[in-house]
């Protein structure tokens, strides 16, 4: 494509006079960004303007993800517009071509197009919004490209991804691409022509960037995991697929490594083969080993884990977060009942303190039914948070509890759970978020429900870890960094609900609390410190929680206490109630969202 070509191409220029049009094209130089590679870092001065032509880019600030810029959008705007430093970093999400225009040059052209100066100011103002928008979807959402690599020569890449093309709505929303397609249409040997920017390479990348615009999914399938079409197949994806056995040790990718010296961008992510009922005694080792941000189970060739994995990757999948609140957080047991009774499925789950331990249980495959005989045995009629001590660090011991955690989840390991799991805790020594995606789950579980004062805080590589509450009770936005797809989030926190009605009338009452008149009874003491741990997350970040879910639940049952353990079964069924009535009206859409892949 000539630089006249692709701007007469970009929405952006539908005004422009075409002779001006045809001068800012001579004006244009078409430039290369490898997978990975910078186009520009926050503070740079705004030098250029950029129009995309192929490949994906992704923009980000501090480390945070912003979005990313799709073929035939601009780049750099605000910077050349505001005359200010570039106020975000750009790197290429893939192998991309970029048409590069002097700031200069650029405005001389928008000082006589006024249309396109003003059609170049909305774009400005929506994308500062966008970028300050929590909800965002993830890049493969709408469409994309995906790469499947084998970590071993003898598995079954091609066939894999055979079967993802098919449950990503197949042929033509879905284009697959292997080494013999490649060969078929150019000659043999073609498919491993060098990425060397000569005649045969570039020859491939056009034919390869026509097929984007056909086609809203590309699935690259590679042989191996060493050769030139292994490593096109990498530097062409949004989102790279390591395909790995679960019950074998991980192994070199040496075109994964090869992309990782040069700066990757692109998330990696592993799929095992683990048939059902086989351990996986190397998951957190894959996982180091090739630097994946997640993992996939895969019994080959299960349908309902080929349609979960489907979903997942196009970012149609649903994630369940649950947050804290004490025995409140039964309510959420109602809520996976009306899950289960719409036939809404849950790709991943996570949660703080008793929302980990729900989530727990649902990553580990429990039904509503068993989740409420678990919880009953474990908060009712035993109530394994009642081994008291003298209150030099906690009320509790928290060795009951523990030993209770150990028994329901066994041996168990998070990143062994064929669904994927995460818990929060908050580190008291740095004040910082603990994420746990692997490790036992018993012993994490365990640390996120760890109220400071009630239970004695965890150590943990010289540091003190308590609930995670403290810091992020409703945590939507690990989940949306995975880029799963839609985020269903449940709160069962308290709202202002700890009161001393009646007391303190007119002036500070000290001692209110312990001559107690008041006709309901004294916020107790557990009360108070469990108010005091998430103070700051359900005031303070609790409205950017919300933000970032597609539905949002705030369970009714402000008239239940955070330690009335006896009214399970009532706010069970005000958890069902409730999430019946807000799930039923939006059951086809979030069905529709998640593509319905149920082949």
């Amino acid at each position: 494509m000539d630089a006249l070509t692709l701007l007469q191409a970009v929405p952006l220029f539908a005004s422009a006079d075409s002779d001006e049009l045809a001068k800012l094209a001579a004006q244009g130089e078409f430039i290369q960004l490898a997978s990975g590679e910078c186009l520009y870092q926050e503070n740079d001065p705004p030098r250029h303007f950029f129009i995309l032509a192929s490949g994906r880019l992704q923009a980000s600030h501090n480390g945070l993800i912003l979005g990313h810029i799709s073929r035939m959008e601009v780049v750099g705007e605000m910077g050349v517009i505001a005359a200010q430093v570039r106020n975000a970093t750009v790197h290429a999400l893939r192998d991309s071509v970029l048409l590069s225009v002097k700031a200069a040059d650029m405005m001389s052209f928008l000082r006589i197009q006024p249309e396109v100066l003003l059609a170049l100011t909305r774009l400005v103002i929506e994308r500062g919004r966008d970028y300050q928008n929590l909800h965002r979807p993830s890049a493969t959402r709408i469409a994309g490209t995906l790469a499947i690599v084998p970590a071993m020569s003898h598995l079954p890449s091609v066939v894999l991804a055979e079967m993802l093309t098919d449950y990503l709505r197949g042929w033509p929303v879905t284009r697959l691409i292997t080494s013999a397609h490649v060969d078929n249409l150019f000659g043999t040997g073609f498919a491993q022509t060098p990425l060397d920017n000569r005649d045969d390479d570039q020859r491939l990348r056009r034919w390869l960037n026509d097929l984007e615009n056909k086609h809203a999914y590309l699935v690259f399938a590679a042989d191996n995991d060493h050769d030139n079409w292994s490593l096109r197949c990498l530097r062409q994806a949004d989102r790279i697929l390591i395909l790995g056995e679960a019950n074998s040790p991980p192994d070199d990718v040496p075109v994964l490594q090869a992309l990782q010296k040069n700066g990757l961008v692109t998330p990696v992510e592993l799929v095992l083969l683990r048939p059902e009922g086989d351990p996986s005694p190397h998951t957190h080792a894959w996982t180091e080993a090739t630097g994946a941000r997640a993992h996939y189970f895969l019994h080959p060739w299960s349908k309902p884990e080929l349609a979960a994995l489907a979903r997942q990757l196009s970012g149609r999948g649903i994630g369940l977060v649950l947050g804290g609140g004490g025995a409140r957080g039964f309510a959420h047991i109602g809520l996976v009942r009306a899950l289960e009774q719409l036939q809404i499925p849950v790709d991943v789950v996570g949660g703080t303190s008793m929302g980990a331990f729900i989530g727990a249980l649902v990553a580990c495959g429990f039904d509503s039914v068993e989740m409420e005989h678990i919880a009953h045995e474990t908060f009712v009629a035993r109530n394994y948070l009642n081994d008291y001590t003298m209150p030099r660090v906690s009320l509790i011991r928290g060795e009951r509890f523990h030993e209770r955690l150990c028994t329901i989840f066994n041996d168990r390991r998070i990143e062994d759970l064929r669904r994927s799991y995460y818990c929060i805790s908050t580190n008291l020594t740095t004040g910082h978020a603990g994420v746990h995606r692997h490790g036992p789950l018993a012993s994490w579980v365990g640390t996120s429900m760890c109220v400071p004062g009630v239970a004695p805080p965890i150590a943990y590589e010289g540091d003190l870890l308590c609930d995670g509450g403290v810091v992020n009770n409703l945590p939507t936005d690990v989940m949306q960094n995975l880029e799963r797809g839609l985020i269903i989030a449940c709160n069962v926190s308290s709202d202002g609900d700890i009161r001393a009605l009646g007391a303190g009338i007119g002036v500070p009452d000290q001692a209110a609390l312990l001559n107690w008149k008041g006709n309901d009874p004294a916020p107790s003491l557990t009360e108070i410190l469990m108010r005091t741990a998430t103070l700051t997350s359900d005031t303070i970040t609790q409205q950017a929680s919300i933000d970032r879910a597609d539905v949002y639940l705030r369970m009714p049952i402000a008239d239940f206490g955070m330690f009335d353990w006896e009214q399970m079964e009532l706010l069970i069924q005000r958890g069902h109630e409730h999430a019946l009535r807000v799930l039923t009206p939006l059951r086809d859409r979030l069905l529709s969202s998640s593509g319905q892949f149920t082949q």
